[in-house]
């Protein structure tokens, strides 16, 4: 008959044996847990990686869903636009090895903020761009998305502050050579000097930009409001042709 130290030791045996049953199912959905939280990333992964490299193009291209252009009013001097609607469509691509240029109508809706102004924003213009692999999204722009939109808002800003500044000959620089209203460039020009010089003082607030880009031509849909002196700002709508030349923009009608 084995002793009280043997009987011990065989209950504690068992005890251990009946417990393993419990630790293999435990271990188990952990292994199953851990595998499904690799295959929620990595599943988009792999069927990203078994698409050709031109739908990984549009595919990246529809999950950029907003953009951020910071200086937009140049020489470091801040101004920042947002647009958190964005999408491409019309998208065509071109693989050069491991970059795509890329050609899209973008089309989003944000805001532009300087000097303590907000300025509402529309957006629709075709764009150029390259985009390169990268790690995460498969294909990341390079440089921006946007680069035909800053300077549009560049030129609109130097319009604003040859406006408040009274400024004609600024205004003179933004004028295309072959205005297009009535009596050309030099009829716009002299115009504009004797409304500038005209007191009391004016000062235009812009509240809103719709900007639409085709073809070399862009179209501002522009809201105002207009202080005279001390009497209450007049809301305005203003509409302006821009064309480009000689690789800037200029204005070319609506003064």
């Amino acid at each position: 008959m084995p002793g009280f130290g043997s009987r011990r030791r065989a209950r504690q045996a068992l005890e251990s044996r009946a417990g393993a049953p419990y630790l293999f199912p435990a271990l188990l959905t952990l292994a199953v847990l851990a595998l499904g939280w690799w295959l929620k990333d990595a599943v988009p992964a792999l069927s990203a990686a078994a698409e050709a490299p031109e739908q990984q193009v549009r595919r990246a291209l529809g999950e950029l869903t907003s953009a951020r252009l910071e200086d937009v009013y140049g020489h470091a001097a801040g101004g920042l636009a947002e647009l958190t609607r964005l999408r491409f469509g019309d998208v065509t691509v071109a693989l050069e090895g491991e970059r795509a240029r890329v050609v899209a109508m973008a089309e989003g809706t944000g805001r532009v903020a300087w000097r303590g102004q907000v300025i509402s924003l529309a957006y629709v213009g075709r764009e150029a761009f390259t985009m390169r692999r990268c790690r995460f999204a498969g294909w990341c722009a390079e440089g921006e998305a946007l680069g035909e939109l800053r300077p549009l808002l560049r030129l609109l800003f130097r319009r604003l502050d040859a406006f408040n500044g009274g400024d004609a000959a600024a205004y003179g620089r933004l004028v295309a050579e072959d205005y297009r209203g009535a009596g050309g460039k030099p009829a716009v020009l002299a115009r504009l000097a004797r409304d500038l010089a005209r007191g009391p003082r004016a000062t235009l607030q812009v509240t809103g930009w719709q900007l639409r880009v085709e073809r070399g031509e862009a179209t501002v849909g522009e809201d105002e409001r207009l202080t005279v002196g001390g009497a209450a700002p007049a809301t305005l709508r203003a509409r302006l042709l821009l064309v480009r030349q000689a690789d800037r923009w200029v204005i070319a009608d609506g003064l």
